[in-house]
């Protein structure tokens, strides 16, 4: 990886974390869906609607391909256990900090 000049490490840990964050609730926003949409398949009589619903759980179970794909790559660029506690505790604290 790059040298960088003004980059520290704990804000690498901080991006990547946050980035795999995203990706994890990626997935599972598309694993809702996909449960919700295979039930709604059970009942839902044929026509437009019904179609619609169909291609968007083809459309979310290519997307958890993707999705997987990309959460399995990153884990290779993850930082050790211990850093990736203390990026998730920097994280939350910005998140939790109150707005001026």
């Amino acid at each position: 990886m790059a040298d960088y000049q003004v980059l520290t490490q704990d804000e690498k840990d901080d991006i990547i974390v946050s980035f795999m964050r995203g990706q994890e609730r990626d997935k599972y926003c598309h694993e809702l869906n996909l449960a919700r949409y295979t039930e709604m398949l059970k009942t839902l009589e044929p026509g437009k609607w019904r179609d619609r619903v169909s291609k968007l759980k083809d459309d979310t179970v290519s997307r958890l391909v993707e999705v997987d794909s990309t959460i399995a790559a990153t884990a290779a660029q993850m930082p050790p256990a211990g850093r990736v506690t203390a990026a998730k505790q920097r994280l939350e604290a910005a998140t939790a900090a109150p707005k001026s």
